[in-house]
């Protein structure tokens, strides 16, 4: 049941990333941004929020297919505590944009996705790992192989 859980939060982290890249391409196409008329009088802004939504996605891309290590997890959570940042500061405290459907959106997400990747990869992580060196145990697997295979007559 673990594993189908695991699964289907890896397919949540890709669901934000791909929101993500569509964040970027929204940010390069159009002539405003979601987080509002404020931000399109500087043409530069909507494209550093489209180049950092690219960053994220890649982050979280990593992190989808490599949940079990703990750097990438964080690395993960980095990004995610980063754009809640963005996001909130630019309401709150710069009075930038307004808080609307879009800001709220990406920050639910994102929320949801930060709660996730707190909780879900400790569980996964706290089964025992093994020390032993990949190569070694490719390299057993293969003597192994190896001595069932009948000699040649002939």
């Amino acid at each position: 049941m673990d594993q189908k859980l695991v699964y289907a939060f890896r397919g949540w982290i890709a669901f934000v990333a791909l929101m993500d890249m569509g964040t970027a391409v929204r940010s390069y196409i159009e002539k405003r941004s979601f987080l509002g008329d404020a931000v399109t009088e500087d043409p530069i802004l909507p494209r550093i929020l489209g180049i950092y939504s690219i960053l994220k996605a890649l982050a979280l891309i990593h992190c989808t297919l490599f949940i079990h290590y703990k750097p990438v997890v964080s690395l993960g959570i980095c990004a995610l505590i980063v754009s809640l940042f963005l996001y909130s500061s630019e309401v709150f405290f710069f009075h930038s944009t307004i808080l609307s459907f879009y800001v709220i959106f990406h920050g639910v997400l994102n929320a949801i996705t930060l709660g996730g990747l707190i909780i879900l990869p400790r569980r996964f992580l706290e089964t025992p790992t093994v020390n032993e060196d990949e190569n070694a145990e490719l390299l057993r697997q293969a003597t192994v192989f190896k001595r069932r295979r009948p000699k040649k007559t002939t």
